[in-house]
């Protein structure tokens, strides 16, 4: 078992490793071409936290455990909002833009991405159909995050103001971190779901619960590292936000692309946890409603007992 965990360790030091190199490259090459910085917190900095989960995913799915795919995608969401979000709140208190908790905001979207994919799971089975809407519903969520970054007129002072040549350099030194970054989540996820599964067999559990627990943690480590950094430098936008379009990439595009290539059946036991994701990600929809954009001390904590109820739950309950 000694073996099992650390090659489980090597995978998270890969993800990790992978997603930061992601997200420094695309940050980079967007910096390039001027594209506003919204945007690329909600595209690139989401999609690089969340490619551990899309990697694990894809790699599960071709290897035919849909437990462990599924599992990973309910069990990141719900460690998001009730791990991730709350332990930045506790850390320093957030206050973030209205824009995020208007009936168009980001907020909502994910309250119905997550009722959405609980709707098409409901049969016990993520089909190509089912899969084929969810990749629908990313393509109208780009189209609305690139259509209001459009509207912006923030842009790059590099892509303004730096010379062809050092526009050019930081460009290259992008795509390197890119490709670098990919290469890391690729080998990292390889890592990840065949230490699990080896020991989903030593503990005598299923692959759902071991992609619900240190799957999906494991793979939820950068949104807490880019989380815990961005609240501590008090940008709440950008904390709150990676957390809701890291949640809305797992949900529409690592479902939805996973679920095409091989179709999904879910194991009894998720749809507590599926009920589990529903019920947190529409609490704190309500607290961030209610509160008008603040996510203070006090919400944190209870999130977090939330969080840890339900894990104690799932846990004992297997």
């Amino acid at each position: 078992m000694i073996i099992e965990i650390g090659i489980f360790l090597g995978g998270i030091i890969l993800l990790v490793g992978g997603a930061w190199a992601l997200v420094r490259g695309g940050t980079q090459v967007a910096a390039v071409l001027g594209v506003p910085t919204v945007v690329v917190g909600l595209t690139v900095v989401a999609f690089g936290t969340s490619a551990p989960e899309l990697f694990v995913s894809l790699v599960g799915a071709l290897r035919g455990n849909a437990g462990l795919v599924l599992g990973n995608v309910v069990g990141s969401n719900i460690a998001n909002l009730g791990l991730i979000l709350a332990v930045a709140a506790i850390l320093r208190p957030m206050v973030v833009e209205k824009r995020l908790i208007r009936w168009s905001g980001e907020v909502p979207m994910m309250l119905v991405a997550t009722a959405g994919m609980m709707w098409l799971v409901k049969d016990g089975e993520l089909s190509r159909t089912d899969s084929l809407l969810l990749v629908i519903g990313f393509g109208l969520f780009m189209t609305l995050v690139l259509k209001s970054g459009r509207s912006m007129s923030d842009t790059s002072e590099l892509s303004a103001a730096a010379p062809p040549g050092r526009r050019l350099r930081q460009a290259l030194r992008g795509i390197g971190l890119v490709v670098l970054g990919i290469a890391g989540l690729a080998g990292g996820g390889q890592l990840i779901v065949t230490s699990a599964l080896d020991l989903a067999l030593r503990l005598g559990v299923s692959e759902t619960l071991i992609g619900l627990t240190l799957v999906a943690v494991g793979t939820s480590l950068p949104e807490l590292a880019t989380t815990v950094m961005a609240a501590v430098q008090k940008e709440n936008d950008l904390a709150l936000g990676n957390i809701i379009g890291s949640n809305l990439f797992n949900t529409l595009a690592v479902a939805g692309p996973v679920g095409l290539i091989h179709p999904l059946a879910a194991e009894s036991g998720l749809t507590v946890q599926l009920w589990s994701m529903g019920g947190i990600t529409l609490v704190v929809t309500l607290l961030l409603v209610l509160g008008r954009g603040r996510f203070g001390r006090t919400r944190g904590i209870f999130v977090l007992i939330g969080y840890l109820g339900i894990m104690t739950f799932w846990v004992t309950g297997n």
